[in-house]
């Protein structure tokens, strides 16, 4: 069957596309991309969709078009979206069991009385790194300089997954690259992380790269704790040094290759021919 990758025409978060090219690395071949929040108006050839993702900024939108299979892996909606979702558990209930992102998008679908569990994010899967680079850079992800003693800031590498105005101008292609550049920054030249970001936290976990998270808490980054990555929340008023963040070496490789056996057999069973994957 034809498959086609998520695109985020809505939105400025880079994060976005990293979850499409987490999905695309478990597929020999994908055939196009698909506007998330307009999958209702989809009248091409019949294909497969990965539904790994946040449910989105147009909920009114739903259900996606009959054309379309959608493969529920890594399945998010806030509370506020359920209360559309939910006039649809018909549809929900045809695509049983929903693989969701977090427990608490599981327990809202499980009040439906349609079958849901924990898949975790396609993000998990991303390859270990075979080596960690000869010269590591300490890099922050959307976290501000400020929390560090003056004397450590010139070392570091600042990077934001928030991107600039024209970035909704840019084709989908050149999003790619970007984001592409973006995982090979930190594959390449990361010796640690910190970030406010779940989807720099768990792609750069899951490449090997020992990472602390300091963003939201809440049910939709349980998955944070659930891996494994050291959470740490900084003080507005005290600076430290970097060697003081709780780092450990990343070491869930079963649990890594469970989560994407799951997404491959999915894949599978819908017919999507799978590319060669290594944990």
């Amino acid at each position: 069957m034809k498959i086609l990758l998520l695109k985020y025409d809505n939105t400025d978060n880079i994060g976005d596309v990293v979850q499409t090219l987490a999905v695309a690395q478990h597929i020999q071949e994908h055939d196009g991309f698909i506007e998330r929040d307009h999958m209702n108006s989809y009248d091409g050839e019949e294909c497969a969709v990965v539904m790994n993702g946040w449910f989105s900024h147009e909920p009114q939108n739903w259900p996606p078009s009959p054309k379309i299979t959608p493969i529920f892996f890594g399945f998010h909606m806030t509370p506020q979206a359920a209360a559309f979702y939910c006039e649809h558990k018909e549809y929900f209930r045809r695509f049983q069991p929903i693989g969701c992102r977090d427990l608490g998008t599981a327990e809202i679908i499980r009040g439906w009385g349609v079958e849901a569990y924990v898949s975790g994010c396609a993000t998990m899967t991303f390859s270990e790194r075979p080596e960690a680079p000869a010269n590591p850079k300490v890099v922050l992800v959307d976290v501000p300089r400020q929390h560090f003693d003056r004397g450590e800031r010139a070392n570091f590498v600042y990077e934001s997954h928030i991107m600039p105005a024209h970035w909704s101008h840019l084709s989908q292609d050149a999003k790619i690259d970007t984001a592409k550049a973006l995982l090979e920054l930190y594959r390449s030249e990361a010796g640690t992380v910190v970030t406010s970001r779940i989807h720099c936290a768990m792609p750069c976990f899951a490449m090997g790269i020992p990472t602390v998270y300091s963003g939201i808490v809440e049910y939709r980054t349980a998955l944070i704790n659930d891996i494994g990555i050291p959470s740490y929340a900084f003080s507005k008023f005290r600076r430290m040094k970097v060697k003081a963040l709780p780092f450990r070496a990343p070491s869930y490789k079963e649990r890594k290759q469970a989560i994407a056996a799951d997404l491959r057999k999915r894949l599978d069973l819908a017919g999507v021919p799978l590319a060669p994957w290594r944990p």
